[in-house]
């Protein structure tokens, strides 16, 4: 049998072909076994792919195998099937046993260890945050769902100083460590300068810009990011993003002193990656408010022009803003002697490099003038001036713009 055992052995030997270590794996055999004790078989192939084995004494009795051009892998996957034998993996330590017996193993390690970290000493560290939140780390830290604690585990956090204590048994304050310094880290600023314009409708063309409408009653989608480009609402919106926009500045202030638009607001602010900033221009209308005990109070109601951006920074020096536009003006109607307001929203998503100016717009407001034009002192006699007079009425309609340029900082 001895004899057998090492022409089998040697048999294996001469059919592998290897230049290193990872190709000794990868190499197929041919394997033939003939009442070789089965624990001695499986270490056999656990040598061929150069991993540590553990086979438990409850593995016994013989096995008569023949295999043609198979991985050693897939050979030891059969050989532990057919013997109804399964493997833990610990690294690179397989451990072989009944399948019962690797549940039984695995359930006394849990209660081991658990008695170990009921009864290991604590251990304290303080950790001084550089960038994040002490509050907002420590939430993460003690998320119940993926807790790095111990039960015995604890963790404060110190808002005045930006600090965190943390006490546990020292085997779990490594990983804890690395993740609090994966999320200390800086986060990247965005500077946006934002200018809301009302402009008359044929002076686009001045300006230099030629937009392409987008209808959200259509479903439609942004061809650079494929979401969805507005919000409700059965009306068009137009989106422009500009190559150049240092002129910018200099068009819209000569069409403001020719009377042909309005510089809303201009503000410019700073927000960090994946936090929203929000500008607002408008009046709060004051009604009142009858209580349910009779009693009167002054409730104000906000009727403004707002722009929402969340920027997310991409790589490549790109950004994707998340935009959402809000145009509230109060109308004429009241409900149980309340203002109502007239809204409308846009929210699109767009792509733009950094410095890159995007431009929304398809938001118009028409107003009729009236007005009189007369030949001067016979138009101001009584009665028979109207006959030396006219009345007019003139339609003006005009865009609102919205110019957003977003900057990363560095």
């Amino acid at each position: 049998m001895l004899i057998h055992f090492r022409y089998c052995l040697l048999l294996i030997l001469l059919t592998l072909s290897m230049s290193n270590a990872v190709a000794y794996q990868m190499q197929p055999i041919s394997i033939e076994l003939n009442q070789v004790d089965l624990s001695e078989a499986i270490r056999m192939i656990a040598k061929m792919l150069r991993v540590n084995v553990i086979v438990s004494p409850s593995v016994s009795g013989r096995v008569t195998l023949r295999l043609h051009n198979v991985l050693p892998e897939e050979a030891l996957r059969v050989l532990l099937s057919s013997y109804g034998l399964t493997k833990w993996e610990r690294g690179q330590l397989w451990v072989i046993a009944k399948p019962t017996e690797l549940v039984q193993r695995q359930e006394e390690e849990v209660k081991w260890h658990t008695v170990l970290e009921e009864t290991e000493p604590l251990s304290a560290q303080l950790w001084q945050l550089n960038y994040g939140n002490s509050q907002t780390i420590a939430r993460i830290l003690t998320d119940e769902r993926s807790s790095l604690l111990s039960k015995r585990g604890r963790i404060r956090a110190d808002q005045r100083t930006n600090t965190i204590y943390i006490e546990d048994i020292a085997e779990r304050l490594p990983s804890i460590h690395r993740l609090v310094a994966q999320l200390d880290i800086p986060v990247q600023q965005i500077a946006i300068e934002a200018r809301l314009a009302s402009v008359d409708s044929d002076v686009e063309r001045e300006l230099g810009l030629r937009f392409v409408t987008t209808s959200p009653s259509n479903d439609a989608r942004h061809p650079e990011t494929g979401m969805p480009s507005a919000g409700s609402g059965a009306y068009t919106f137009a989106l422009l993003k500009l190559a150049d926009s240092s002129w910018l500045d200099v068009k819209l202030s000569a069409l403001e002193k020719a009377g042909q638009a309005e510089l809303i607001s201009s503000p410019s602010l700073f927000t960090a990656n994946q936090e929203t900033a929000s500008i607002e221009a408008g009046e709060e209308i004051p009604y009142q408010e009858t209580s349910e005990s009779g009693g009167t109070a002054v409730v104000f109601k906000k009727a403004v022009l707002g722009l929402k951006v969340t920027p997310q920074v991409l790589p490549n020096n790109r950004l994707l803003l998340q935009l959402q536009i809000n145009q509230d003006r109060p109308s004429n109607k009241l409900v149980q002697g309340v203002p109502t307001i007239s809204t409308r929203q846009i929210i699109t998503s767009v792509l733009a490099n950094s410095g890159q100016t995007v431009v929304l717009g398809g938001i118009y407001e028409v107003n009729q003038e009236t007005g009189q034009e007369g030949i001067p002192f016979l138009s101001q006699i009584p009665l028979l001036g109207r006959l030396f007079s006219q009345h007019n009425m003139r339609r003006n309609k005009r865009e609102l713009l919205i110019f957003v340029t977003p900057r990363i900082m560095t």
